[in-house]
C-alpha cells in the first residue's frame, strides 16, 4: 500500500480557503497565456504528495480540489507492506504525542514556487515553528526504521488548484492577491493523519485516511 503523512484542516477552515479562490472574469479571458511569464518548470505532478483531486473550474483557469479531498502534506513513505505499515504507525504515533499544537491561520498565498511544481498554495502563519517541527519530525520518524522517505522540504502549504493549459499570469496573480488579502480563522493542528493513496480503479479519490494521531496539549 501506498502511505503519506498530512496535516488535515478543519472542513470550514477549508471552505473558508475555497471561498477565497475568486472564480476567473471576463479581463483574464483573453490575457495572453501563463506559459513563459510565471517560474516554472517542465512536467507535470512532480509535487504528487500535495496533488488533489480536480474539478475543473469555470473558464479552466484553475483545476480546483474538492474540499473533502485537502489537506497539507508531511512526507510520502512509498509502498509499504501490511507489517511495514504497522510498525510506521506505532513510530509516529508515539513520536505525534510529544510534539506541540500549532496554533494557525491562513494567510498569504504563492504559486508556482519551486521546481515541477504546479499548484496554487495557501500559506499558514501562526507557530510555524511548532509546525517545522511536526514537519521535519515525521520523516525522521521513518528513517530510523529504515523505510523509503520523500526527502523534499516540507512546506506548511495548502494546493488550492493546479494550473491547467488555460491558466493566464493576470488570473494567477488575482489568485494569490485574493489569499494575500485573506486573514482567516485560526484553528489548531491537533493532530496528524496517516493516509493511504487508493488504487488507480478507485475513481477520483486522492486518499483514504487510515489513522488519525493526536498530538500533545500545550
Amino acid at each position: 500500500m501506498r502511505l503519506f503523512a498530512a496535516i488535515v484542516p478543519p472542513r470550514a477552515v477549508l471552505e473558508e480557503v475555497a471561498r477565497a479562490v475568486p472564480s476567473p472574469s471576463p479581463s483574464t479571458d483573453s490575457a495572453p497565456p501563463r506559459r513563459g511569464l510565471f517560474r516554472r518548470s517542465a512536467g507535470r505532478g512532480a509535487h504528487t504528495s500535495g496533488r488533489p483531486v480536480h474539478v475543473t473550474a469555470p473558464n479552466d483557469e484553475l483545476d480546483l480540489p474538492d474540499v473533502d479531498q485537502m489537506y497539507i502534506p508531511i512526507t510520502s513513505f512509498g509502498n509499504v507492506t501490511l507489517g511495514d505499515s504497522r510498525k510506521l504507525a506505532n513510530a509516529m504515533r508515539a513520536e505525534a504525542a510529544t510534539w506541540r499544537r500549532p496554533e494557525v491561520r491562513f494567510h498569504g498565498g504563492a504559486a508556482l514556487e519551486f521546481s515541477g511544481d504546479e499548484s496554487v498554495w495557501a500559506k499558514l502563519t501562526g507557530d510555524i515553528d511548532d509546525l517545522m517541527t511536526i514537519g521535519r519530525g515525521v520523516p525522521l520518524v521513518v528513517q530510523r526504521l529504515g523505510f523509503f522517505v520523500d526527502r523534499r522540504q516540507f512546506r506548511p502549504w495548502l494546493s488550492v488548484g493546479t494550473i491547467t493549459d488555460h491558466t493566464t499570469a493576470p488570473y494567477l496573480e488575482t489568485v494569490v492577491a485574493a489569499l494575500d488579502a485573506l486573514e482567516g480563522e485560526q484553528w489548531t493542528v491537533d493532530s496528524v493523519w496517516l493516509m493511504q493513496r487508493p488504487p488507480e480503479s478507485s475513481g477520483p479519490l486522492e486518499f483514504l485516511p487510515m489513522e488519525q494521531m493526536p498530538l500533545a496539549g500545550h
